[in-house]
């Protein structure tokens, strides 16, 4: 299933990008072109307004990057794509806006809020979820002697 998203939502619940940053666009692009690869599922991101030709700019990897033009939200654009889509039950929109779940589900497609889409990209890009901020280290294989050790220890047979 491809994902439609609406990226300034998705950046918005992400808490190491910003909208005040120049850059956000691009870094999150960045993250979902290494999410598009690992998963092989096709992305399309919409944002409002942006820098003419960023669109191609951006656009690589198993991602396309739309920017609404002038006078249009990126709502609209992609309420418009969800109705001109040949299958949209097998569309995975991602977006906290009412009005855009409203169209999804009313064509059949999947709705997930950017909360429910940054905790998928993060599982399967190895990222810490962002309560935490530390990765979740597991080891390879397990330390017999360190494990007998610990469980000695708790079990009060040191």
């Amino acid at each position: 299933m491809p994902f439609l998203i609406d990226g300034h939502n998705l950046i918005g619940a992400m808490p190491d990008l910003h909208l005040e940053d120049p850059d956000d666009e691009a870094r999150l692009v960045e993250r979902l072109q290494r999410l598009a690869m690992r998963t092989g599922r096709r992305i399309l991101v919409v944002f409002d307004r942006g820098v003419p030709g960023g669109a191609s700019f951006l656009s690589r990897g198993g991602v396309t990057v739309r920017f609404a033009p002038a006078g249009v939200t990126a709502d609209e654009l992609m309420i418009q794509r969800i109705r001109s889509e040949r299958n949209p039950r097998g569309l995975i929109v991602v977006s906290s806006d009412r009005s855009v779940q409203e169209a999804a589900r009313r064509h059949g497609a999947s709705v997930w809020s950017a909360a429910e889409f940054l905790a998928y990209m993060q599982r399967h890009l190895g990222e810490a979820p962002a309560s935490t901020g530390i990765a979740e280290e597991k080891p390879d294989e397990v330390d017999e002697a360190e494990l007998d050790y610990w469980l000695r220890l708790f079990q009060g047979k040191h």
